[in-house]
């Protein structure tokens, strides 16, 4: 009579690993599966596909090994392939009306450094009003967009399909990640919010406010990736990297040096002011998250959590940090695409 809740596969990869997580709908409670397997380096760059046949080897025997053959599938856009703007548009535009003035404006009033883009729009439900040349007031809508390389997203979810998935939404990491936060705890509009992802090869800094993404940004640390090795007992990846522990430790120096200077950036240039960091959120992958974590809240003088992965606030069993951004996606629900 009823008919068995769709299978999502959530899809992150970094250029480094792939892990999934699979559930029912946009209900993380189900979750069934989840795994991990370090990507051969050199497969994929800077978010982009370098060798699409070794991408489709490696994918083909990925979706054998974890038997995941024909799941609708979820996946987030590369965090070095995003571009975000803020931009405004005529209030009185409605659904497709808004991208086709999103299609017009790039180029003229909303500039990108891609020359064929896929994008997506996201706006605050209130319009704001403006008085105009003609002394008319005009109501605009405050909108963000989200854009990435046409040509790179094509690889993705071609690749994808060939290998007998079903790919149905791409998703900005920084919107899941903030999703699940908000799954999880109790967020009040006036607070701001960075969360700072310290990944084996990146740190991602993203700064959330009234539930928006004001501040994006993704940076490579200044480290060798050497390869991997699998605990036998836990089955865990140990990154092995070509800098010692002290040069490690430096770039963990280094990343606080970037975060002040965002955080400046934010508070006196962005909010000339009138708002600063009052919560920072900290996850992600790297060996050294723990020491990170410690650093972060022994340099700013602000509350600081550690992002634990946890299915409902009610929920005590803690899923492994890995999985946190594939938590977010498993979230999203629907069959909409992102981009």
């Amino acid at each position: 009579m009823f008919g068995k809740p769709k299978k999502y596969i959530n899809i992150v990869i970094e250029d480094y690993a792939i892990r999934i997580l699979e559930n029912s709908g946009k209900n993380i409670s189900s979750v069934k599966k989840m795994k991990e397997k370090p990507l051969p380096l050199g497969l994929i760059e800077n978010g982009k596909i370098k060798d699409e046949i070794g991408f489709y080897e490696f994918m083909k025997e990925t979706v054998k090994e974890f038997g995941i053959k024909h799941r609708h599938t979820r996946f987030y856009v590369p965090n070095s392939l995003i571009i975000m703007r803020q931009f405004e548009f005529p209030a009185n535009l409605k659904g497709k009306e808004i991208k086709e003035y999103v299609r017009d404006e790039i180029g003229k009033s909303i500039h990108l450094p891609i020359k064929e883009p896929v994008f997506d729009v996201h706006y605050l439900p209130e319009p704001s009003h403006h008085v105009d040349e003609k002394n008319e007031i005009k109501e605009m809508q405050q909108a963000t967009l989200f854009a990435a390389p046409k040509e790179e997203m094509q690889k993705y979810t071609e690749i994808f399909a060939d290998v007998s998935l079903k790919p149905i939404a791409a998703d900005v990491e920084a919107l899941g990640v903030y999703r699940l936060y908000h799954h999880l705890y109790e967020t009040n509009p006036k607070d701001v919010y960075l969360f700072a992802k310290f990944n084996v090869n990146s740190i991602d800094i993203s700064i959330f406010h009234q539930n928006q993404l004001e501040f994006l940004r993704y940076q490579i640390l200044d480290l060798q990736l050497k390869g991997w090795k699998i605990q036998e007992e836990t089955k865990e990846i140990d990154w092995l990297y070509e800098e010692n522990e002290t040069q490690l430790l430096g770039i963990v120096e280094d990343t606080m040096l970037e975060m002040e200077r965002v955080m400046n950036f934010y508070q006196f240039s962005i909010k000339k002011g009138e708002h600063r960091i009052t919560e920072i959120i900290v996850l992600g992958d790297h060996p050294l998250i723990n020491h990170f974590y410690d650093r972060v809240k022994q340099q700013f003088d602000i509350s600081t959590i550690k992002l634990k992965g946890y299915v409902s606030r009610a929920s005590d069993k803690e899923i492994e940090q890995q999985y946190i951004p594939a938590l977010g996606l498993a979230l999203k629900g629907g069959t909409s695409h992102a981009s």
